[in-house]
This record gives C-alpha cells, structure tokens and sequence, in this order.
C-alpha cells in the first residue's frame, strides 16, 4: 500500500500490475537511514476478506495520536501565522487555534492517513496491486474519540507456489527452406500489384470480393454492412467474431448472387447474451477482383530498394528466421505457463480483469509485431485478439501473478542494464535511433509496461534453467485469414423483458 511517491507506482500498476517490493523497499530503507524515525501510530486494525483478491480494512486513529498530530501541527502554524495586530510567530496559541482550525483540520487527515496507509502497508504486507479505493472527503475527525474510516484494497492473490523446476518442453525449431522464401516472395510481390476486374469465372482464394453482408439470427437482422470490400481468404474475422469457412462458402460465387455461411461470436462482443453463439451471414456478392502482379524488373527492385531478386530473396530468409525463432520461442513461454497455471488455481474479480483488456489488446499487438509479421497478418490476429479480451486478459493475470511469485522466490529483478539492451534490441527491430525509443517510452508512460515484459521474460529463462527441452520440428498451421473493422452485431441487444430506453451510446 502506497502513498505520494508510492501512489503513483501503484496508480501506474492497475493499468500493468507491477510489483517491485524488494527494489522499491531497498530505497525505503536508504530514505529511512537518511532521515528521522517516523513517528508510529497505535492503529486498531481489522481486516477481512472482500471476495477475491480484496480485502476490506476498518481502521482506528487514537485519540491520543489525533491530539498528537493537532498539537504538532498547531505548533507549526503558529510559528508561521499572520494574525492582524500581531507580528508573525507572536499570535496566542489559542486564537491560532480558532483562526486556523478548519485549515490545520485538513492538514491533520491528510497527515495522519498518509502515515497511516504507510504504516499499514510496513505493518500488513497486504502487497496491493491498485491504489485504495477512499473517500477522503467522507472521513471526518470527531470532537472527541478515535478518527474512524473504511477502505477496500485489491491484493495480490494468494496460492502455493506451482513446481516450477520439474518442467518438460518441446521447442519447435525450422530451418527456412526455398519453399518458404518462395511465399514470402509471392507476398511481396502482391503488395505493389494492381487490383483489376475479375471478367471471368468465379471468386476464389485470393480474390477480391465486394459485398453487401447481413448477420442475423432466427429471423432477426443483427447487422447490415454495405458495399465491404474483403480479400477472400479460408477465414473471415469481424471486430466481434468470425467467418470460420468463408472461402468455402464463397468458392465460385459470381456476382449479383447470394450465399449464406455461419458465423461465430466472440466471448467479447457487447451483447453478452450472444457470446460463443453461432449466428448466420448471408453475403450478396456485387463485384470481384484479383491481382495483377508487377513486372520484376530493374525498374521494380530500384523502386523497392533490392539490388536483384537474390537481395530480396536474402532479406526474406532473416525475415523468417526472426520470425520462426520468435515462434519457438512463444511456443516455448506457452507450454511452461500452461503447466503453471494448471496447477495453480485462484480467483481475480471481474472488475480488475475488465480494467486490463485494453492493456492486453495493446501488449499482444506488439509481441506480434516483434515477431516480424505482417500489418495485415497483424490486422487479423487483432481482430481475433479483441474478440477475446476478456479470456485473454484473465488468462494474462493469472501468468503474470504466478511469474511474480516466481521471480520474488528466484530473486529476478529489472536492472537498468536490461533496460538498455531491450531499447537496442526494439531500435534495431524498428529501424530507429534508441534516444528516438527511449524518448517514446517516456512520452507514452509505458516503462512499466517495458519493465513488465523484461522480467516476465527474465523469470521464464529463469525456469528454462530448471526444464528438460527437446527439440522437435515446427509446423506451421497458419491460416490466411481476412479482416473487416465491422462488427456482426451493431449494439447490445434489448431483453425481450424490458421496454426499450434511450441509449447513451454503445458499452
């Protein structure tokens, strides 16, 4: 539990839990040495729990210690204090007093809940992961008797650490092959190609397909999207679901006809009564296309910055070489989370889970671009990701917490050494100057979000120090997959139950 300096920590953690206890009480412990002994209150504490992860503390300042702070605080006023007809510092205690109560008053609570949240925290250990939720205005100091407040605290779950050191892996490695060059040519190639009329024949994968789409379910329209222009790819993903057939459902359809496929809803999606529902689409196809590709010439690779197509075919392979190697090694991270948080088991509340989507969507993004994919490869697995936020971002905490535990046990900490290598290693992925990076990190607030992701990955090679790997060979088993910014379903839906009231905008 934290206050001034340490608010802002714990602020900044709600948003990425963080918790750095050793590091941040070696500071507090210099600062300790350095200056005088705070003085310590003779609190009455009670705590008990408040569902998962929360707890609910009823807190008692003493009179003593209330009396205390006044006369302190009094003290100091007087010596500052202008009254009129008195020089300053000459004022009678007691028209000070009267004069400056309601000031000094504020003073006083302010004071003395500061102490003591830090107290609590020395005393408790109660590892919060938000700031306290405290209606400062609420609290009153009484005429007589003890100062009274309540306050709810998010914590840390608690669980028996898993067998973290008793691990079996398979890493999935795969030297690059000229078939896979291959694609990866045919793909660049596609991004500087024409998109022309199809005239003959019908859609197929790869094509363009222009049409208007309905999602609906038992009669009811859902949606209607007009006139969307999609590449038709085996899987089509929406904001809030999928077309998991839709090349199947599109081979050889012609234009001004209609074809009606299945969709499935995502576990996110704003009506909760259609998460996981399978709804049905029906497409009318009202124009096709496919591309013309470029002519591979000098004129193609001077204009791309390729000395031939040997350079080209060079680059491609580093490409995918990062690319296969950051596949392992998240293939790797998976299998160790998945036996550890099959054998640890804890509730999170709802709220803190909801409060970390977006955290989630923004964390899970990067990682893929880190991996060397493509922006419309990205595209597409963002879809999938913001679909399933909530499974995601539960999933994502429960790792976090255990890997905490683990690094606390392990003594695994961020260094600031750990912070320049990765600002080298992103300015190198990125193309850019690592002062150009650092000064993004500052201005985005997102070096708890860094250092998250640094001891997250510290504390796996940690664990990998403990864990029997074996190489097997990897399979790729990625589908080509278009994405749509629409969603299938326009707004929450009405219960049937209700009557329907003005919306203030979708949730």
């Amino acid at each position: 539990m934290s206050t001034g300096e340490h608010e802002h920590e714990t602020a900044v953690s709600a948003e990425d839990p963080r918790i750095e206890s050793e590091e941040q009480g070696s500071g507090a412990t210099t600062a300790t040495e350095e200056a005088p002994a705070k003085r310590k209150l003779d609190l009455d504490v009670q705590i008990s729990d408040a569902g998962p992860c929360k707890k609910h503390l009823k807190v008692a300042i003493p009179r003593a210690d209330v009396d205390k702070e006044f006369d302190e605080s009094f003290g100091t006023m007087k010596r500052q204090a202008q009254v009129p007809g008195f020089r300053p510092g000459r004022a009678p205690r007691q028209l000070v007093e009267k004069r400056f109560r309601k000031e000094v008053s504020g003073q006083v609570k302010s004071n003395l809940l500061m102490a003591c949240l830090e107290q609590l925290d020395t005393d408790y250990k109660l590892k919060p992961i938000t700031s306290p939720q405290l209606d400062v205005e609420a609290i009153e100091i009484p005429e007589t008797g003890p100062m009274l407040f309540e306050l709810d605290i998010e914590v840390q779950p608690e669980f028996s650490l898993p067998a973290y050191k008793a691990l079996s892996v398979k890493r999935p490695v795969r030297q690059v092959t000229e078939a896979d060059i291959d694609g990866q040519v045919q793909a660049f190639l596609e991004r500087y190609a024409q998109l022309v009329p199809k005239l003959e024949g019908g859609a197929e994968v790869g094509d363009y397909v222009t049409a208007n789409l309905n999602f609906h379910l038992d009669g009811k329209t859902l949606n209607e999207v007009k006139e969307v222009q999609f590449r038709l790819y085996p899987e089509l993903r929406f904001q809030d679901g999928v077309v998991p057939d839709a090349a199947g459902a599109l081979a050889g359809v012609k234009a001004d006809e209609s074809r009606e496929t299945t969709a499935i809803i995502g576990s996110s999606s704003p009506s909760p009564e259609l998460r996981g529902k399978t709804i049905a689409v029906t497409f009318q196809v009202l124009d096709l296309k496919r591309l013309r590709l470029p002519e591979v010439d000098a004129a193609f690779f001077e204009m791309t910055g390729f000395d031939d197509l040997a350079d080209l075919r060079e680059a491609l392979k580093g490409m995918l070489g990062r690319r296969y190697e950051f596949q392992a090694r998240q293939d790797v991270r998976k299998q160790i989370l998945d036996a550890l948080v099959s054998e640890t088991n804890f509730e999170l509340p709802i709220d803190l889970v909801g409060r970390q989507e977006r955290g989630t969507v923004r964390r899970m993004v990067a990682e893929l671009r880190d991996s060397g994919l493509s922006e419309s490869q990205i595209r597409a697995r963002e879809a999938e990701i913001r679909a399933n936020a909530h499974e995601s971002t539960l999933r994502s905490l429960k790792e976090f917490f255990i890997l905490s535990q683990i690094a606390e046990v392990e003594e695994v900490k961020v260094e600031e050494a750990d912070f320049e290598q990765e600002i080298e290693a992103m300015a190198a992925r990125t193309d850019e100057s690592p002062r150009r990076i650092r000064a993004r990190i500052e201005k985005e607030n997102l070096a708890d979000s860094l250092a998250t992701q640094i001891l997250e990955r510290k504390t796996i090679d940690r664990i990998l120090e403990f864990t029997k790997v074996e190489d097997v060979p990897l399979v790729l088993e990625e589908r080509d997959v278009e994405t749509l910014d629409e969603a299938a379903v326009a707004a929450p839906l009405e219960s049937p139950e209700t009557t329907p009231e003005p919306t203030e905008g979708q949730g």
